[in-house]
């Protein structure tokens, strides 16, 4: 139907569209003053929807409607007589990458005053966006600023005191309720560890409320992880025989056997795993297992050694070595029991 109408009024259609949409009504007057057969332009809504999309375009790009940009949209639905379904579609499809960018032009100072807000609000209305929308986006903004600090904090693998304390003043400045908001799951952990170290370099010693292994009345259980106790078992794998026997002839076919053999077993060395909790204590150092268990009193700890995915423990001569299914733990196991080390000797 447009199609055949277009056809009869081309050379308006290609006069508006070549003029960037501008001066639409002085074409459609131009127009009608020329042709004896006038331009309706109610029988011409298509082109009135691409007359009100390329204007509002225009007008939100900078994030503002004025009073005399919103009385040129509103005489453009007027002319064709645009169907409101019509222009809320278009709507949709700007208002929220431009609401967007109004939030995030008014928090680059990391801020949101009450007239901001109000100003995101009214510009958000225009556009049909709902209050509970506006109110999303601009958490969603700001939480994406903090993450943002986050990941320049974490960056050198560091979360000084200073460093923290500036997020914590920035999270608050922002709005942002850190146990509630939903922060990237992996920065968030990351962060925290880094956090965790840092306090642990300042001689921090950690406490767990409800311990799993079995502690004395007296003893205190500052860190406890899942681990495997790696260690060297010997497995007989079968049996080879040893002969010492010597043939004598005694005559043309017949001949006798001396001496003895026996059968020795083959043996090999294999590492295996014994999964438990490993935990430090102000006494010293647990591993609690069904099977089989150990504690060595920090006067007994010779040494330790802390190596990517576990920790050797150097008991007499001989070494216990615990394996962590957290690798990344293994650094704060070490700042853990080097720290009750010097709280307790």
């Amino acid at each position: 139907m447009f199609k055949k109408l277009f056809s009869s009024h081309t050379q308006l259609v290609e006069d508006i569209r070549n003029d960037n949409y501008n001066n639409w009504e002085s074409h459609f007057n131009n127009y009608n003053n020329t042709n004896s057969k006038k331009a309706d332009p109610v029988k011409l809504q298509s082109l009135g929807l691409e007359i009100y999309e390329k204007h509002l375009q225009d007008v939100i790009h900078d994030y503002a409607i004025t009073d005399d940009e919103k009385k040129g949209l509103t005489k453009i639905i007027a002319y064709f007589q645009l169907p409101d379904s019509a222009i809320n579609s278009i709507k949709s499809k700007y208002a929220k990458n431009a609401v967007t960018g109004l939030s995030k032009q008014k928090l680059a100072d990391n801020h949101l005053s009450e007239d901001e807000i109000a100003e995101i609000g009214l510009f958000a209305k225009e556009l049909n966006i709902s209050e509970d929308e506006v109110t999303r986006i601009n958490q969603q903004n700001a939480l994406e600023l903090y993450e943002s600090a986050v990941k320049d904090v974490i960056s050198d693998q560091q979360a000084t005191a200073e460093e923290q304390q500036t997020l914590k003043q920035l999270a608050q400045t922002l709005g942002i309720d850190i146990r509630q908001a939903s922060i990237d799951k992996r920065l968030k952990e990351d962060y925290y560890y880094l956090v965790l170290l840092n306090a642990l370099e300042q001689g921090y010693l950690p406490q767990c409320k409800q311990p799993t292994i079995t502690i004395q009345n007296d003893e205190v259980a500052y860190w406890e992880i899942s681990s495997n106790f790696v260690f060297a078992r010997t497995n007989n794998t079968g049996y080879f025989s040893q002969s010492s026997r010597q043939g004598l002839r005694a005559a043309k076919g017949v001949s006798y056997q001396l001496g003895s053999s026996r059968n020795s077993p083959i043996r090999e060395h294999i590492l295996d795993n014994l999964p438990g909790v490993f935990a430090i204590t102000n006494k010293g150092v647990v591993f609690a297992a069904r099977q089989q268990s150990f504690s060595i009193p920090y006067t007994q700890l010779h040494a330790f050694d802390t190596y990517t995915d576990g920790i050797g423990l150097q008991k007499s001569n001989t070494e216990l070595l615990l394996q962590f299914y957290d690798k990344q733990m293994s650094e704060v196991i070490f700042k853990v029991l080097t720290n009750a080390i010097n709280a307790h000797s």
